[in-house]
């Protein structure tokens, strides 16, 4: 009795994970890197190629080390708020992007920017890259307290 309640659960398990990998699948076919990945597997070598021959891809590589790096000393308390603060700023950012265009930019002199500065999303922007400024400043400063 005991023995095929164990495999009714690990059945149970087995289906709940099967339905995540699937999940997951979809999520990659629509996002299109399993079509990427589908490429890059059925010639690896032409993959390995690119990769010793690309400096950029190389730059890529030791930048993404770095970044994980800095990811390993983030306090593990943090690192929720850190991703979802991360993933809404990169969307907005991106947004920004997408919506902006650098050609169409004007110049903008000193009253420019103070009449700029009446815009509401203006000042959440600026009020966002201060704040990170001064976080990012203590950070710094504390660093270099830590080294004396």
């Amino acid at each position: 009795m005991a023995e095929e309640k164990i495999r009714v659960d690990e059945t149970g398990l087995e289906v709940a994970a099967l339905k995540e990998l699937m999940e997951v699948a979809v999520l990659l076919k629509k996002s299109g890197i399993l079509g990427m990945l589908k490429n890059f597997l059925s010639d690896s070598e032409a993959l390995m190629e690119a990769f010793q021959n690309d400096t950029s891809m190389t730059r890529l590589i030791a930048l993404l080390g770095g970044v994980m790096e800095a990811t390993r000393r983030v306090d593990g308390a943090q690192m929720a708020s850190m991703k979802e603060n991360t993933e809404e700023t990169v969307h907005c950012a991106f947004q920004g992007l997408a919506t902006t265009d650098p050609v169409k930019a004007n110049k903008m002199g000193m009253f420019g920017l103070l009449g700029a500065l009446r815009d509401p999303d203006v000042q959440k922007g600026l009020g966002f890259v201060m704040m990170l400024l001064k976080n990012i400043g203590a950070c710094l400063n504390a660093k270099e307290k830590s080294k004396q």
